[in-house]
């Protein structure tokens, strides 16, 4: 998993640099509250179909940008966590040829020859041997990065953006099926995640309460850690869980907050995804007068569900649900 500062997800590490996703090491000593495992959305496993997609195929990528693929690809290379879950979800990750450092789920992307990626720098020789016909990047792949690429005659689709929502990472499944010849695998695919969502909307329409959140997402200042704001998926996590984001009316979509912000804002429920312990979170000054550290409502979930913008985003809600209203999936 991508580190925040050091070990910041990257697609949020790259926003907090223009305001931008990996595995998190196990941080849950015996006494720290975590969520229970989630039960992966599940997807009839069928054959791709290859149906109604035409080539040369010109699409308009997540980056607004025209990108025309001349053939239907056989082989892709993915610079993103995000894209490689995608594109295994669609049953086309025996054509993914190459994948970034960060990409490892399901476990056979660890076996995909390794492009890097740390840092946001590519090894574009590598990329350019192997000949693909599409180079999958996402919404915190640099500028810089495509315009490489694109010098050196590669196709590049960029899939999602800093502004995704639930919604628009459907539609980004959908849009990497249409690319990838199996439309209806995706349609299969964000349908299954889509009556999932729907079964969570309606649990949540039973709260009673709606508990306020602070979502902290990097710490490596104590006194100043990045939060989530709005215009992002995370805050619609929060908000579809049933909780109040107590930084959705921030300028950013991942704000740097002071102490004294959240200490006003006195938060019922922190949510932690880095490597940052509930423990810790008790120690530090000022925070002992928290509703949310006063009743020891403090949590770890998994940061794979929610930092990446792929298919497992629902999966992330119910994770955020279990601490935000566990009550509701009792």
């Amino acid at each position: 998993m991508y580190t925040y500062r050091t070990r910041l997800p990257f697609a949020i590490i790259v926003l907090v640099v223009f305001a931008g996703c990996g595995p998190a090491p196990t941080i849950a000593p015996s006494l720290v509250p975590t969520t229970p495992a989630i039960a992966p959305t599940l997807v009839p496993k069928v054959a791709p179909i290859a149906t109604a997609s035409v080539y040369p195929l010109t699409i308009t990528d997540s980056a607004e940008r025209k990108v025309t693929i001349a053939r239907q690809p056989q082989t892709f290379v993915s610079l993103s966590p995000s894209v490689t879950e995608i594109l295994f979800t669609l049953g086309v990750g025996n054509q993914i040829v190459a994948v970034d450092q960060f990409s490892d789920y399901p476990p056979e992307a660890k076996n995909i020859l390794n492009i890097g990626g740390s840092g946001g720098t590519f090894n574009f020789e590598k990329i350019v041997e192997q000949q693909t016909d599409v180079v999958f990047g996402a919404g915190p792949t640099s500028p810089e990065s495509i315009r490489k690429l694109e010098e050196l005659k590669q196709t590049v689709v960029i899939i999602g953006s800093h502004k995704s929502t639930i919604e628009n990472i459907m539609d980004d499944i959908r849009l990497t099926g249409q690319i990838a010849a199996v439309p209806e695998r995706a349609r299969q695919v964000t349908d299954a995640m889509q009556q999932k969502l729907d079964r969570l909307k309606q649990k949540v329409a039973g709260a009673m309460t709606r508990p306020k959140v602070y979502w902290e997402i990097d710490a490596t200042s104590t006194t100043k850690p990045f939060s989530v704001g709005p215009g992002n998926f995370v805050n619609d996590l929060i908000t579809l869980a049933g909780g109040e984001n107590i930084f959705a009316n921030s300028l950013s979509p991942f704000p740097q907050v002071s102490v004294e912000q959240i200490v006003a804002a006195n938060p019922d429920v922190i949510v932690l995804v880095s490597h940052v312990t509930p423990e810790s979170i008790k120690v530090r000054a000022g925070w002992d007068t928290i509703n949310a550290v006063k009743n020891s409502h403090i949590y770890v979930v998994d940061e794979n569900l929610t930092s990446r913008t792929g298919p497992r985003v629902v999966d992330g809600l119910e994770a955020a649900m279990k601490v935000i209203h566990p009550e509701l999936l009792q």
